[in-house]
């Protein structure tokens, strides 16, 4: 590498480490958010909804932004308070039947 492809390599790299540094507080202030959000049980879609493979139990979301669940086979689509229970980052266990599904992590 000659001197001055290094010298633009170093420019470089000291123009993203700048920007980092600029948009870190909004990234931090992003992850704040949806924590607070899934607090709360917004889906902050940042993964598939999940769809139970042992039973008819699935995810949806409400008008309201609101992770629901309710039995693929009902005529009564309403929130049966059913929660799918997060076991690490991407599995997770069925209340109903205990299967663990895999998510997609978007």
């Amino acid at each position: 590498m000659n001197h001055g492809t290094h010298k633009k390599h170093k420019n470089r790299e000291d123009s993203l480490s700048e920007l980092a540094q600029k948009i870190k507080p909004f990234v931090e202030d992003i992850i704040r958010i949806q924590k607070q959000a899934k607090s709360l049980g917004i889906f902050v879609n940042d993964r598939e909804l999940l769809e139970c493979t042992g039973c008819d139990l699935v995810e949806d979301v409400a008008f309201d932004g609101s992770l629901m669940t309710y039995h693929r086979e009902s005529d009564d689509m309403t929130d049966s308070g059913l929660r799918f229970e997060e076991m690490d980052e991407d599995k997770y266990r069925c209340p109903v039947c205990g299967t663990v599904l895999k998510a997609e992590i978007l």
